[in-house]
């Protein structure tokens, strides 16, 4: 698998050349690359720099230092960024912010229209994107009708009516309510695991980071842990040392094992939990 995203030595500032104003440095000389297929949850504190980090992959911003490679073409190259844009697409926060049109099979397709898809592509992009997301049925329905989960799989069937290679996720449940959340969750591991989609997950449930196949925590700026979750997770005493907590089981072990049960470090399921537990029973 070869890499899709690259960041080499990154580091950036906001307000960075505007005169009188003292520059408030938030990635430092970070290097990075993720796999095309990949599955990446970014975790880190409010102010660590992960949405920051996010908003590099797709050229909205640009570094102060180093360089960020998507697919090879360099981000800063300002005549790119469209074609940037068309491999890599964002999906924000509050999906109210993304939706544009007033029909849910209109939005969709708008993306594609700026791209120039001539019609009958457009037409086969957008019924196929509300599948994915399984929103097809509501395709004639006016966005202002829907949940907030369901909204925000309309938001990501629009990216991927643009046939994008990766889509980036800022904290894209962050409003939503646990079903909402569930909802988003299903539909992003579908597009990874069916269709290939690179996936760039920006979060601070630690129940969605599980899900994925890699954890990357971002603290003040800097990468301090990469990994698959099991490993990642394991540093229990470093991530609350920095403020983020972990998978409820693996808290719940933790705890155990500082009363002394000695457990595999890398338990993240309920299953396997009971599993582990089961063996601390008497056996008959």
């Amino acid at each position: 698998m070869k890499d899709l995203i690259q960041f080499q030595n990154v580091s950036f500032s906001y307000n960075q050349g505007v005169e009188d104003t003292e520059p408030v440095a938030v990635l430092h000389n970070v290097s990075l690359s993720v796999q095309e297929g990949d599955f990446v949850a970014v975790l880190g504190h409010n102010g660590s720099g992960k949405s920051t980090l996010a908003k590099h992959i797709n050229a909205i911003l640009q570094p102060a230092e180093g360089l960020v490679y998507v697919d090879g073409i360099d981000t800063s190259d300002g005549e790119l960024v469209f074609d940037i844009r068309q491999r890599v697409g964002m999906v924000f926060q509050n999906p109210d912010n993304q939706i544009l049109a007033t029909v849910v099979e209109e939005d969709v397709a708008f993306g594609p229209e700026n791209l120039g898809v001539e019609p009958g592509e457009i037409r086969k992009r957008v019924d196929s994107a509300l599948k994915d997301v399984e929103m097809y049925e509501f395709r004639e329905h006016a966005p202002h009708q829907l949940s907030g989960g369901q909204k925000q799989r309309v938001a990501i069937a629009g990216i991927i009516a643009m046939r994008p290679r990766c889509i980036v996720l800022d904290e894209a449940t962050a409003m939503l309510d646990p079903r909402g959340r569930r909802e988003v969750m299903r539909t992003v591991r579908a597009l990874n695991r069916e269709h290939g989609t690179t996936v760039v997950f920006i979060t601070h449930f630690m129940d969605e980071a599980v899900q994925a196949n890699r954890v990357v925590v971002v603290n003040e700026g800097r990468i301090l842990l990469d990994g698959v979750p099991g490993q990642v997770f394991s540093n229990v005493a470093l991530l609350k040392s920095v403020g983020l907590d972990v998978p409820q089981v693996t808290e719940l072990l933790y705890s155990l094992g500082q009363e002394g049960f000695t457990f595999p470090p890398d338990i993240l399921t309920v299953e396997d939990c009971v599993s582990q537990l089961t063996r601390l029973l008497p056996q008959p």
